[in-house]
């Protein structure tokens, strides 16, 4: 942290570097999620995998993230900060820096594998520290915007890239910002301000709240995984064709951002509570618009509630990473958010599938509806029990 000695200026100048660097990090940790359907058509295209392969590669990374933020319960607060991130990001540059080069499957299998390892530390810590902010809710949601941010410009710039340089380009577009970011923790970074020496599973006495909340998130990931993943055949089923869905998607993704940006200050006037039952009350009745799509409206019913339903997910993320935060005052538990948000993304497309091969494609519908309101009893009765 920047000495109370320094000049207002410099502290300013150290805090901004400090700032930028654990956002460049968070960043780059949900990169390979968001830009997911690119890793996929760029290993698909190479022609050097099968379907099966291209699989379990655009999973690699997901899964080593998976592994090292499951298991920083046990030492993100152990740690010494900066060095630990510094070694993660140099190994995570490298291997990037390597996947251009390898064309075999298993080398390559194992390499991703590790670059999620080493990337899943890095954005550990750096949620550890977002979580020691003095105010957490505008933190969590200016990282949530700078993901969305990121995400929309990868859509834009990577496909051309690829097309050029091949599945190697998505990787090294990451380096760019991961060198930024090694360069500015060498400036600045933040201490760990709760440092922990039990190995133990101890979230000081608040067990039930902490269930509560990875259920919320699981719940809330598991709409998500069930929802989004069917939208794309929910409007082609309409009769939109295969562009004006992939515009809409693309459009209502950047438009997200706004979600993000604005639900830091609603919490800071409204509290969490209110802002969960207002995305129940907005993402709801989105659903029920989904559901009375006819050809003649499809267009524009699909557009209007996936864009709005877009926003009221990215406006709900900080929240409930805001709960995890203030669940455990050892600053630990907010890790596992990310293992929530995995396990509910994992769970939702193989379940809505099998609903949909029982009844038909719209069932996806109230199934969400279902997880998005357990979701938010299960955030409100998380947040009542850690206050």
């Amino acid at each position: 942290m920047p000495e109370l000695s320094l000049p207002a200026e410099r502290r300013s100048a150290l805090y901004f570097a400090q700032y930028s660097c654990i956002m460049l990090i968070a960043m780059m940790g949900a990169a390979v999620t968001n830009l997911m359907p690119l890793i996929v058509g760029a290993f698909s295209d190479s022609g050097q995998f099968s379907t099966q392969q291209v699989g379990y590669l655009a999973a690699a990374d997901v899964a080593g993230i998976l592994l090292s933020t499951t298991s920083a319960f046990w030492w993100v607060r152990r740690l010494a900060w900066r060095p630990a991130v510094q070694l993660s990001l140099v190994l995570f540059i490298l291997a990037n820096l390597t996947t251009a080069f390898i064309d075999g499957y298993h080398a390559l299998m194992a390499l991703r594998f590790a670059a999620g390892l080493a990337c899943g530390v890095s954005y550990a810590i750096a949620l550890a520290a977002l979580g020691d902010e003095r105010r957490v809710d505008k933190a969590f949601g200016v990282m949530v915007t700078i993901q969305v941010v990121f995400g929309t410009v990868g859509f834009l710039v990577l496909p051309e890239l690829i097309s050029r340089f091949g599945y190697g380009a998505i990787y090294q577009s990451f380096n760019l910002f991961l060198l930024a970011a090694l360069l500015l923790s060498f400036v600045n970074f933040p201490q760990n301000l709760k440092p922990q020496h039990s190995v133990h599973f101890d979230i000081s006495g608040r067990l039930k709240p902490a269930i509560w909340v990875f259920s919320g998130v699981v719940l809330y990931y598991f709409a998500q995984g069930s929802v989004w993943g069917y939208l794309e055949r929910l409007g082609v089923a309409a009769g939109l064709t295969m562009t004006e869905v992939g515009y809409v998607l693309g459009l209502g993704f950047a438009i997200s951002a706004v979600g993000s940006l604005l639900s830091g200050v609603f919490v800071a006037k409204f509290g969490r509570t209110a802002a969960l039952w207002l995305m129940v009350a907005i993402q709801l009745p989105c659903l029920f618009a989904l559901s009375l799509m006819s050809s003649g409206s499809a267009w524009l019913i699909y557009a209007s509630a996936t864009i709005v339903y877009q926003i009221f997910w990215s406006f709900v993320v900080p929240v409930m990473m805001g709960i995890f935060n203030d669940v455990d005052p050892s600053g630990r538990l907010i890790v596992f958010c990310l293992s929530a948000f995995k396990v509910g993304l994992m769970l939702g497309p193989p379940i809505a599938a099998l609903a949909i091969s029982a009844s038909s494609l719209t069932v996806v519908l109230p199934l969400g509806v279902a997880a998005i309101v357990l979701s938010a009893i299960c955030l409100q009765l998380a947040q009542r029990r850690a206050e």
